[in-house]
């Protein structure tokens, strides 16, 4: 069972991790070369929505694997790195979520012209990134 846990877990992260590198490192900058900027915004709106569904669904079954993990080994209460994997992990939803259901919808509605925001928005997914490899890296630190 353990392993099956650690399996949907792993998926799960890789799932939205991988997301949300391709985002980074792929789309945005091939999109820099679409000369068309209402077309370049609507990618990359779109890319975003449908990415929203799927890294939704990698997050809870991250939570919900993580979960029960937890409650088959307790004892990762107590180990330093688990706590602040765990704070991360907080932090990470609450960006996710302030990304994706708030600033997010409001730079959708913006006139494409309106760049500021965009990057403003781009900088927390970048920050957001950096927070999750942090995350993988306090994850792999835990032996169960």
């Amino acid at each position: 069972m353990d392993l099956f846990l650690r399996w949907i877990h792993v998926l799960a992260a890789v799932t939205w991790l991988g997301g949300m590198l391709f985002i980074a490192l792929v789309l945005v900058p091939v999109s820099r070369r679409v000369q068309d900027f209402r077309l370049r915004v609507d990618l990359i709106g779109q890319t975003g929505t449908r990415f929203r569904t799927v890294g939704w669904i990698a997050l809870a079954l991250l939570i919900v694997s993580g979960l029960v993990i937890l409650f088959r080994h307790p004892w990762l209460l107590q180990v330093p790195a688990f706590q602040l994997k765990a704070a991360l992990v907080l932090l990470t939803l609450g960006l996710s979520a302030l990304h994706d259901f708030v600033l997010g919808p409001r730079v959708g509605r913006l006139p494409p012209e309106e760049t500021a925001p965009r990057k403003r928005l781009s900088w927390i997914a970048r920050f957001n990134v950096l927070i999750v490899l942090t995350i993988v890296l306090l994850g792999l630190s835990l032996r169960s």
